[in-house]
């Protein structure tokens, strides 16, 4: 099983004199000039198990202030009774990460003569999924340096915790605030001729300053947007090639919240519209006739003619999204009321769902690709980047 990604939490304060404990007021920390090894980074690091995930890999790295003179070898060791630590520093309630769901295969490391940093040490998390995660419950384990030759320890900054809890559904996701993202499609059969369609997508609005703020689509085809020159700018439009509009009156009952998490699913059925927000149907209606072509590619200074699918963009740059995305899907049939309310259907779906034909997660976490998890893989790309937002959905 491919490892999870790693991310490290936020910044937790430790208790020195804790972890210290033991020490007299004369403590050989303050020494001045000496030369002692550390943990390079002493913020717990956070490991999330997602689904069906066994196996993970944490690293220690240490370091001394000065470069050594002669090599110099340092041993980590698991420390339990830390675990206490962690949660007074915390307000938590963490569990001893049990033995048998560690491996610390070569727990040495070594720092060359003139250097400062050691190498890389390894801890194996196996068995990850036979941990139980209900209620919430997290697992740590601490990892202390023990012993170093030739050099004392840096007893402030020994330890590190290592944070073991289930994965949300939704762990990062993308913002495209001054970006946006086009599809160069290396098989566009799937979206170039829909006679039914369903767009969907979960998205965290910052604002609607702007007249438009485009969702997703093609300009002058069919296009998914928020507002227009008559439209109130925080309620959903669908046009199409036509230019027939719809909604073409607003609605304040209508109105999408700023700051906070929406799912919204347009349907397509040979002209019958409907628009889902959050599950529930906020209107339907016909806009226009015929399929749906969004297999075309075109960039956005050489759109004349054709014009290409984008994600957060459409016609000019003032009209693009400001706020944060995840959970992009196109299929080519209708989806059901039923089944676009179901139990975490905002947060994920199986890839290979039956006419599933696009799913760009934005669950990539760096640089300007998102992947899109369909059997088609039509990546979509954002050529100006783009910049990630770790999150925890559903929130709890």
């Amino acid at each position: 099983m491919k490892p999870s990604y790693a991310t490290v939490c936020g910044t937790v304060v430790l208790m020195a004199a804790v972890l210290a404990s033991g020490c007299k007021r004369e403590d050989p920390d303050r020494t001045e000039f000496s030369n002692r090894v550390f943990m390079t980074d002493v913020t717990p690091v956070r490991l999330l198990v997602e689904r069906e995930t066994t196996e993970l890999e944490g690293l220690l790295t240490a370091r001394t202030a000065k470069p050594v003179g002669s090599p110099v070898t340092i041993t980590y060791a698991a420390d339990e009774s830390l675990v206490s630590v962690y949660n007074d520093s915390n307000a938590a309630a963490a569990l001893p990460l049990p033995a048998e769901n560690y491996q610390m295969t070569d727990p040495t490391a070594e720092i060359p003569a003139g250097g400062i940093s050691a190498s890389e040490c390894s801890v194996h998390f196996v068995g990850l999924d036979a941990l139980d995660f209900s209620e919430d419950q997290t697992y740590v384990l601490p990892v202390r340096l023990s012993a170093a030759s030739g050099v004392d320890i840096l007893t402030s900054r020994s330890v590190n915790f290592f944070v073991i809890r289930e994965a949300a559904l939704i762990n990062v996701v993308g913002d495209i605030e001054g970006s946006y993202l086009d599809v160069d499609w290396k098989d566009p059969s799937p979206v170039s001729s829909m006679q039914q369609m369903t767009a969907e997508a979960l998205v965290r609005f910052r604002n609607f300053d702007r007249e438009i703020t485009t969702l997703m689509g093609v300009e002058g085809k069919f296009l998914i947007r928020i507002g227009d020159s008559s439209f109130p700018s925080d309620q959903i439009q669908v046009t199409n090639g036509s230019y027939s509009k719809f909604p073409t009156v607003g609605n304040a009952a209508n109105a999408l919240p700023t700051n906070e998490w929406v799912h919204i699913a347009v349907t397509y059925d040979a002209g019958k519209l409907c628009i889902y927000v959050n599950g529930k149907l906020q209107s339907s209606g016909t806009c226009g006739y015929g399929a749906i072509n969004w297999g075309t590619y075109a960039p956005i200074d050489q759109e004349q003619s054709t014009r290409g699918f984008h994600i957060g963009y459409s016609y000019e740059r003032k009209r693009e999204l400001a706020g944060e995305i995840a959970e992009v899907r196109i299929w080519n049939r209708v989806l059901t009321a039923e089944e676009i309310a179901a139990p975490d259907h905002f947060y994920t779906v199986d890839p290979s769902s039956e006419n599933l034909v696009a799913y760009w997660k934005f669950n990539d976490g760096a640089g300007n690709v998102v992947r899109d998890w369909s059997p088609y893989g039509n990546d979509a790309t954002a050529p100006e980047g783009m910049k990630w937002t770790q999150v925890e959905l559903p929130e709890k």
